[in-house]
């Protein structure tokens, strides 16, 4: 069942601190995903809709003893609509209840990098090529500071900047801007969230907002951006003071989220179907002009965390589909496929001539 959006935001964000698990269960909130929540309304699930699939960001937020029940009372509902599901970024936890059932099927599709904050020190001793990021942006004059996330969404000029420094970084990505559960344009949802600035001359140049893992005792560092022309280790910067000021809070975990088809973390012999996985060989190896898979697992793991998990989907099927893959792809992009496929070739050619002249 659905309900009004003035009374699900409320209800879906108390299930989510009182319950929440997966690292981007406060991502439900987010603008686009719609909330459904089960006949005791003690559990919610966030999804956005793709050709007749459910593709749910991470699995039910309730009472661990419930979880199945939940998936089951869900999974009946989309039946009734017509809909299959996917739950996309789900964790060994819910992984384990579901792997029992024949009508599910598993597939690896990353791995998620953490950090204890409280022994970053540690990190920072050991890792002379951090130190020497960290020590260049200062002497670039780059001043990091926290400021009240939801004061900022409200002082205009703090949120024009911030709002300009996202979409300087949107432009120079060669894929037009992700939504589901890397939705950009999060800045007026900023209620339980942590800005993290840096500054040069009094203006800000980066930004890094922080959402929060409520009962993990952690925090997802969520999306992180520079202006163009921001000194180099503006962005180390940042996840440092992140770090430091988590760590002398006794914050035990911090994450920077998924690691897209990463195998780092992943247990032997990870499930999911042969030509799935070929597939996501195929995309690491091609798929970098785009979407730099390499580079992103290269960013996170230089900052050596201190343990993986891996991250799954998992469909209420026998087997997974090509359709599964589309309807994912479709949640990302948030438009048609044949529309974001036009807008990425028409950004692609347009980054490619700006770079030749």
């Amino acid at each position: 069942m659905e309900d009004a959006a003035e009374l699900v935001d409320t209800a879906a964000l108390d299930l989510v601190l009182a319950h929440s698990w997966n690292p981007i269960a406060y991502q439900i909130l987010n603008p686009g995903i719609r909330h459904w929540f089960n006949r005791d309304r003690d559990a919610v699930v966030g999804f956005v809709k793709c050709n007749r699939i459910r593709v749910t960001a991470g699995g039910p937020i309730c009472r661990p003893s419930i979880i199945r029940e939940v998936a089951a009372e869900f999974e009946e509902d989309a039946a009734q609509h017509r809909e299959k599901v996917c739950y996309f970024h789900v964790g060994p936890r819910f992984a384990s209840i579901i792997s029992a059932s024949s009508g599910h099927s598993i597939a690896a599709i990353g791995s998620m990098p953490y950090w204890n904050p409280m022994d970053w020190n540690s990190i920072l001793a050991s890792d002379s090529s951090l130190r020497y990021q960290l020590s260049r942006a200062r002497r670039k004059g780059v001043i990091v500071q926290e400021v009240p996330a939801p004061l900022a969404a409200e002082s205009p000029a703090e949120s024009e900047s911030l709002r300009a420094i996202r979409q300087q970084w949107l432009e120079s990505k060669h894929l037009p801007p992700l939504h589901f559960l890397i939705e950009p344009d999060i800045f007026n949802h900023l209620a339980d969230r942590r800005l993290f600035v840096g500054r040069r001359d009094g203006r800000i140049i980066a930004y890094l907002l922080c959402t929060p893992m409520p009962n993990r005792n952690g925090w997802l560092l969520e999306q992180w951006a520079r202006a163009r022309g921001a000194p180099l280790g503006a962005g180390e910067l940042l996840v440092h003071h992140a770090m430091t000021t988590f760590g002398a809070e006794g914050v035990r975990e911090v994450t920077m989220g998924l690691v897209p088809l990463s195998t780092r973390g992943l247990v032997p012999g990870a499930p999911g179907p042969l030509w799935l996985r070929s597939l996501f060989r195929f995309m690491r190896l091609t798929a970098n002009p785009l979407y730099n898979f390499k580079g992103l697992e290269h960013y996170k793991y230089k900052l050596r965390p201190h343990y993986s998990e891996p991250v799954y989907a998992v469909v209420n099927d026998s087997r997974f589909h090509v359709t599964d893959v589309l309807a994912i792809a479709h949640a990302f992009a948030g438009s048609p496929l044949q529309l974001f496929a036009w807008e990425t070739m028409r950004k692609f050619w347009s980054h490619l001539i700006s770079a030749r002249k």
